[in-house]
């Protein structure tokens, strides 16, 4: 059956490429059981057809909703619902017996593929080692950045020839810095993602150097990074530098040819307690494949949270002269972050000081990012099994379901029929969309009712394709996706296809890449109409920028779905 529909997708995608028909759906397909919406511009038809595609015989009939805008893009569309299609196959929508729709394919493993490449994208970014043909196909590359010798900036705070080595861990985004904070909840993400598919996530194969080892794939990957963030930490104190960065962004070139001086700055109490969280996480799960591994994890994030309470409010300041990322809080507070470590090494360790930190630190219904990471605390402290208060356990499922609630009801009256809410429109708008999802899997979890479930298909249908745009924003998977995504190895290697398995940052109108500089984007934001403002080229860093802990919670989105949907 996987080979049938692999010959019809090859042999149909060049007709609908070029046609670029107007319904918006997810382009990969939906799972049989799950829900399946269409959303089309608004038109007098009253209904759709459904015609299989193999049989040209109409299959369904449904009624068009009623004509609705949709703020984010000012759009008035009509929403279809054909969730009653289940038998496995290919199919596409008419009206008025002309075709408005791609091919809608409908079939369990339908995200087997996209799972498989939004993790192994993480081979793809990481430092300090050669990407060879057999596990990198035509991607492969040179190694760059060992960092075996990282200097301190700003170099005179330091003792002359003062260094450390440094080397592993991924490629934070575009760029080729390493940054700890975003690290923390891209880890986070992942490792989390095993912890609730742990039997299926064993047997998943992403062809990389380690596969034919006894540690999951997934678990490998994790770990090429975790051995990185361990070089970061100060062994005298405890404290974990920032980051590890050149002074200022290199151009398009490949990691190899970027042979800049590499700098660690500050230890700060974000990095330090995303560190520590992440380790006391990585401790419990490492434990059966690797206990000195999990042994030296949690010393080193014990140590961290001692750091962090003695130092509880060094937010970073970037040194003059360095232009990379920052990865600073904006609410200039350490509460969320605090109350994440606390949370992780209670569960690890059962220890009452762990326990008291969480009784005094509040927490809050914001979906997560690496600004606020208060959720990741939440979705721990929601279940049962990790053994605290049942006071705070219930308080935690409340926030939760409140949260999530509310992101099912908008979904509910949405134009589009997405849970998607103002704010999500920033930089990086497709990830905060990938995470509303993620929220909406844990209400599942905690309640199987399957409108969670469903709310949280929208989020993956919206990034597959189920946009104003109509385009798929994960490289390589769709009818039609990103080329020139804002990375250097995709932009420097000569090679016509981007790196496959990256989710671009997404629309928004900020317009933080707009300007006259020969590097900038002219002009493309649709002010009041962020959903309509995105750019597929280098030059829109705030729009088509890949980051890891944007591919992080697209992995976990549709591994999940893949996984609920094969159960």
């Amino acid at each position: 059956m996987k080979r049938f529909f692999t010959l019809i997708f090859m042999v149909t995608l060049v007709n609908v490429q070029a046609l670029e028909l107007g319904a918006r759906i997810n382009q990969l397909g939906y799972g049989e059981k799950a829900k399946k919406i269409l959303v089309y511009k608004n038109t007098d038809a009253a209904n759709v057809e459904f015609r299989d595609l193999m049989t040209d015989k109409v299959v369904l009939t449904v009624p068009f909703s009623p004509a609705a805008t949709w703020e984010y893009s000012g759009e008035s569309v009509r929403k279809a619902d054909f969730s009653a299609i289940t038998k496995p196959g290919l199919y596409a929508a008419y009206v008025n017996g002309t075709r408005i729709s791609d091919n809608i394919f409908v079939r369990n493993n339908v995200y087997e593929d996209l799972l498989k490449a939004s993790l192994k994208w993480f081979y793809y970014q990481r430092a300090g080692i050669a990407l060879a043909p057999e596990f990198a196909g035509k991607w492969a590359r040179a190694a760059g950045h060992p960092d075996t010798a990282v200097y301190f900036l700003p170099e005179s705070e330091k003792p002359e020839g003062w260094k450390i080595s440094s080397p592993k861990g991924w490629y934070d985004a575009g760029d080729y810095g390493k940054y700890i904070v975003n690290s923390g909840i891209s880890v986070f993400t992942l490792l989390n993602f095993y912890e609730r598919f742990e039997a299926q996530l064993k047997k998943l194969s992403l062809n990389i150097p380690e596969s034919k080892s006894r540690v999951p794939d997934i678990l490998e990957e994790v770990r090429w990074n975790l051995d990185w963030m361990l070089t970061m930490q100060d062994p005298a104190d405890g404290g974990v530098y920032h980051k590890l960065t050149t002074a200022r962004f290199c151009g398009k070139v490949m990691p190899a040819d970027d042979t800049a001086k590499r700098y660690v700055v500050m230890k700060t109490t974000p990095a330090t307690l995303d560190f520590a969280a992440v380790m006391a996480q990585a401790s419990r799960i490492y434990k059966p494949f690797d206990p000195k591994f999990s042994e030296r994890a949690l010393k080193a994030a014990e140590k961290a949270f001692e750091w962090a309470v003695k130092n509880p409010l060094v937010l970073f300041k970037q040194p003059e002269g360095m232009n990379t990322g920052q990865y600073n809080p904006d609410d200039e507070d350490t509460l969320d972050e605090k109350l994440w470590a606390a949370t992780e090494l209670y569960i690890s360790t059962k220890k009452k000081v762990y326990a008291d930190w969480i009784d005094s630190l509040p927490f809050n219904s914001h979906v997560p990012w690496w600004g606020n990471v208060n959720f990741l605390a939440v979705y721990r402290l929601a279940e049962a099994k990790n053994g605290f208060k049942k006071d705070i356990t219930k308080a935690a499922q409340d926030t939760m379901l409140t949260l999530a609630n509310h992101l099912r009801d908008i979904a509910d009256k949405s134009a589009y029929g997405l849970p998607i809410i103002p704010w999500n429109f920033v930089w990086g708008s497709n990830s905060t969309i990938a995470n509303n999802g993620i929220v909406l899997l844990h209400a599942y979890y905690l309640t199987k009712d399957k409108s969670y479930l469903d709310a949280a298909q929208r989020t993956l249908d919206y990034i597959l394709g189920a946009n104003p745009l109509k385009i798929s924003y994960v490289t390589g998977y769709g009818n039609r996706t990103p080329m020139h995504p804002h990375h250097r190895p995709s932009e420097a290697d000569g090679i016509l296809e981007p790196v496959p398995g990256m989710l671009a940052g997404g629309p928004h109108d900020g317009g933080q890449d707009v300007g006259p500089n020969p590097w900038q984007c002219k002009e493309y934001r649709k002010l009041g109409t962020p959903a309509l403002s995105y750019i597929d080229d280098w030059c829109s860093y705030a729009s088509n920028e890949v980051a890891i802990n944007w591919n992080a919670p697209l992995a976990y989105l549709a591994g999940a779905l893949h996984y609920l949907n094969n159960r």
